[in-house]
């Protein structure tokens, strides 16, 4: 049997349609490693509100300030349903999530990591970009993570 660490998650929700729901993944043994870097590389850099209308050289620096952040996975799921409501498109993408990532448990107290919540709304920005838009590693803020799923419902 192996010992894998216990994984936990953050996680954001878009309450405006499209819905959309974006967890980042930790090991729970390097939580406060991770909002250290977080915190450390996102001080004092001014977060776009579009990732794709942002400067190229804000997303080049955004992406290299948080390269040292241990992430172990990203995940998002969209609703664009026409006939789902903010109440069941939440409750269809936390099930998702159930489905796709058994065992992940919610950071308690996520509200006191700042570092890590700027990185998830980052992450998220880039979640909600046009699936056309195709951008350099070093401006793509999803090639940080290992692992990053998305979907739609």
């Amino acid at each position: 049997m192996t010992d894998r660490p216990r994984t936990v998650c953050l996680l954001h929700w878009h309450d405006r349609p499209p819905y959309g729901l974006t967890v980042l993944g930790l090991a729970a043994d390097r939580l406060r490693e991770a909002e250290e870097a977080a915190g450390t590389a996102l001080a004092g850099l001014p977060l776009p509100a579009s990732w794709q209308d942002a400067d190229p050289e804000l997303r080049r620096s955004l992406v290299a300030a948080c390269r040292p952040v241990p992430v172990l996975r990203a995940w998002h799921v969209s609703d664009d349903r026409p006939d789902t409501d903010a109440v069941r498109a939440r409750r269809d993408c936390l099930r998702a999530l159930a489905a796709e990532w058994p065992g992940a448990e919610p950071v308690p107290g996520q509200d006191r990591l700042p570092g890590l919540n700027a990185l998830l709304r980052l992450t998220a920005l880039v979640c909600r970009m046009p699936p056309g838009v195709r951008l350099d590693a070093e401006e793509d803020l999803l090639d940080l993570y290992d692992t990053y799923t998305g979907g739609g419902l």
